[in-house]
Order: structure tokens, then sequence, then C-alpha cells
């Protein structure tokens, strides 16, 4: 389980570290239909993808800066930990 709020570009900067690792790839979800990146109001989708493209799962985090808050951070974490293992956002 995550420690803390994190930062939204702390969060993506280590699922691309622990990806890279296991082999995966992350990008943002678009939306194939008008080329826009895929989110809700002040959020955005991020996915993990295997080696020929699938995606494998996907999260959620805030645009604003700062600190996201603590149920944010965990759902993102939680979103991602059957592939990367519990925890991964601390290592």
């Amino acid at each position: 389980m995550v420690k803390g709020p994190k930062t939204a570009r702390f969060a993506v900067a280590q699922l691309r570290r622990a990806a890279k690792v296991k082999g995966y790839t992350v990008g943002q979800v678009v939306d194939p239909r008008t080329g826009k990146p895929r989110g809700n109001g002040s959020h955005e989708v991020w996915a993990l993808c295997d080696e020929e493209g699938n995606e494998l799962a996907r999260g959620g985090v805030t645009k604003h800066p700062g600190d996201m808050s603590w149920k944010v951070t965990r759902a993102f974490e939680e979103a991602f930990e059957h592939l990367l293992a519990e925890g991964w956002m601390d290592r």
C-alpha cells in the first residue's frame, strides 16, 4: 500500500519505471474518434500495455499541480498492483 499522497507526475513516472522493468509500456489513453486524451474534468487516464500494445490495466490521475488526494493515489496504485506487485509505487 502506498505510504502517502503523491503528485500525478511522480505517480506516472513511477508507473513508467515499474513497467519498464516488467517489459510493459505506458501511454495516455486517447479517444480514437477525437484523438484527444481521455479523462473526466481534471483527471487523465493512463494505461499499461504489453509488448503487442494490448491494454492490460488503466488508472486515472489528476491534472492539477501538487499532491493528489490519498484516495486518488491509492486507486491509481491499486489499478496496476495485480501486474506490478503490491507497493510498486514506493519502490
